[in-house]
């Protein structure tokens, strides 16, 4: 019998919710393993890394240097990322253990497979011996995440998370239309319709459907129609299945809210498209303190309906934060205005709700998010900016583990062009929530404006293939693959367009879609429309500053320099623009040498 003892670095692997899919469909639960197989062999033998063995569907690996192993995790994670079907949780340690023939034993052993267990989907967590070694290496970072008491271990120990940036193969750069299969399921969440006396009661309605919304959005493999969509449909009676077709889904959420004084009566019907058959119905007679906990039942009910099953951290996703339920109600009344543009109403609304509650995140993030908007748009106030830097800050404190926090953030570091810092906070708001197209999107045009454009490419990527619907994500591409002298962009822009015109199919006057589209429209050699669209936007929103830069552009394109340069002062008049981005896109390059161009850029120092 072979027996050696020595130091070794070893890493447990496991296949999230593998047991569940085993009771559900055998046949997938084989072809999974099989994958899974197939991803680690090449992967532990390119790192000179020791293939153990196989516990159901974990896998055990040992590996001479830590470097190799944390290496090894972490392009086997990076590969199931990119695989469909499955999802890991890795664990890693440093410890003596005794190799015997082809298997190994030991406290090491034990502690990589504890630290697996407590490692939430999608994460690699190490502990602090494995840290300690790698904690000046380049290219790796980790960050701690908790002390934590393992099973038959008798000191507790210090647990920390690797990551690394997110790197995309701009090689991959391709989008296509998505079959059902790989949709999977998918869901939209019509605002729940006022049945209530009074018709200002629509702002929690509408807040309601929002908070499910962002909920589930973050629930892997499951595809959740932003709001923007989902609520063009507000107060339409349309048949299930023609909103099911338009919105791409399997499901609908419909629900009403009947609220007369502390009562409440919500009522919920999750819908299958096809058919239009109800898969789940509930009503809630509730007093109106209840509420958090109806929506935590509404979501778990949706999500398990849909996906099966739920890990213990989407579990802890679903759950609410909760305050005080007049702070609740400031903060719901402060958001829809948000989304009217009602933007010192807005602010109001959110201070009053901190008033109340001085610890609840969500309203400083709120705020934090109506000064930026003001900062951005309306004058370039330091003041207003300096306001969302401490609001956000506020947020982030209360609620680092929330990646809204950590992109409200970073948009404003962005803002005061402290480039590196507003970097990290995105990177930190990707690893919390994978699935957060703000952060994806905020972080693409923070490259787009510092010129690291094949960067910009790879998160406008992302922020594509996590909201499937989204046409902007998809026009920023295009142009960042324009400059990167790709010729995927046209196919990149056709796509961007077809999501474009499908969005205003649900909403002709969708000032985005005009506007962003008019110049895409001329790139893909539609000019006569593109400024069709480009005009209707003009006349539809005058006083908007994103219009009226987006009208610059595509004056700018088709010759007509006096147009393009009065649209540019009066945008500039009304404190916005963003000299670096303007610097690099190439839009502006027929007016750059115009001196009336040059005399309004001084004017963005």
């Amino acid at each position: 019998m072979s027996q050696s003892r020595q130091l070794a670095a070893i890493m447990f692997t496991d296949i999230v919710g593998y047991t569940a899919l085993m009771g559900k469909d055998e046949e997938k639960a084989f072809e999974v393993l099989n994958k899974n197989r197939d991803l680690h062999k090449p992967i532990i033998k390119q790192f000179s890394g020791r293939w153990i063995k196989e516990l159901g569907d974990g896998v055990l690996a040992s590996f001479n240097t830590v470097s190799d192993a944390v290496n090894a995790a972490i392009k086997i994670l990076e590969g199931s990322q990119e695989t469909q079907g499955f999802q890991l949780r890795i664990g890693l340690h440093l410890g003596e253990v005794v190799f015997e023939n082809d298997d190994v034993f030991g406290d090491g052993v034990n502690i990589a497979s504890r630290i697996q267990a407590t490692a939430s989907p999608g994460s690699i967590y190490v502990s602090d011996a494995i840290h300690n070694n790698i904690s000046n290496k380049l290219g790796i970072e980790t960050r701690f995440v908790k002390r934590e008491t393992l099973k038959n271990v008798e000191a507790p120990m210090h647990i920390y998370e690797v990551f690394t940036t997110l790197k995309v193969d701009s090689s991959k750069i391709s989008i296509k239309e998505p079959s059902p299969e790989s949709l999977g399921k998918s869901i939209a969440v019509l605002p729940f319709v006022n049945m209530s006396n009074d018709p200002d009661q629509d702002y929690f309605c509408d807040g309601i459907s929002e908070e499910i919304i962002d909920t589930l959005a973050q629930l892997n493999n499951l595809r959740v129609i932003a709001r923007t969509s989902a609520f063009s449909f507000k107060g339409k009676n349309i048949d299930v299945r023609d909103i099911g077709k338009a919105l791409d889904v399997t499901t609908l959420l419909e629900g009403s809210v009947r609220k007369s004084g502390n009562r409440l009566r919500i009522t919920t019907k999750l819908v299958q498209v096809s058919d239009s058959s109800h898969l789940w119905t509930n009503r809630y007679d509730r007093e109106l303190e209840d509420i958090f906990s109806i929506q935590e039942d509404i979501a778990t009910n949706v999500a398990t309906e849909l996906k099966g099953f739920l890990t213990s951290d989407e579990k802890e996703v679903i759950r609410p934060q909760e305050t005080a339920i007049e702070a609740y109600d400031f903060f719901l009344k402060g958001r829809h205005d948000f989304h009217e543009l009602e933007l010192e109403s807005s602010k109001l609304k959110f201070e009053q709700a901190i008033e109340i509650d001085p610890d609840y995140a969500p309203a400083y993030a709120g705020l934090s998010d109506v000064y930026s908007q003001i900062y951005e748009w309306h004058g370039r106030d330091n003041a207003d900016l300096l306001a969302a830097e401490i609001h956000s800050a506020k947020a982030l404190s209360l609620s680092p583990n929330i990646a809204d926090s950590h992109t409200a953030f970073g948009f404003v570091l962005s803002l005061h062009k402290r480039y590196d810092e507003a970097e990290k906070e995105f990177i930190e708001a990707i690893r919390l929530n994978p699935k957060s197209f703000d952060a994806y999107y905020r972080y693409g045009r923070l490259c787009f404006a510092t010129g690291k454009i094949e960067k910009s490419a790879e998160m406008f990527l992302k922020a594509s293939e996590v909201r499937l619907e989204d046409f902007q994500s998809l026009l920023l591409l295009a142009q960042s693959l324009a400059l990167l002298g790709d010729d995927r962009k046209h196919d990149i822009l056709k796509e961007g367009l077809h999501r474009t015109r499908k969005q205003l199919v649900l909403n002709p006057t969708d000032k985005r879609a005009l506007s962003l589209g008019a110049s895409s429209l001329f790139e893909n050699g539609e000019s006569e429309e593109a400024l069709i669209w480009i005009n209707k936007a003009l006349e539809l929103y005058p006083e908007d500053s994103g219009i009226l830069f987006n009208g610059v552009c595509l004056f700018a394109k088709v010759g007509n320099k006096v147009k393009a340069l009065d649209l540019m002062e009066l945008a500039i008049e009304k404190g916005s623009g963003n000299k670096e981005w303007i610097e690099r896109d190439p839009d502006y390059d027929s007016i750059r040498e115009e001196p009336r161009f040059k005399d309004l850029i001084k004017k963005l120092d």
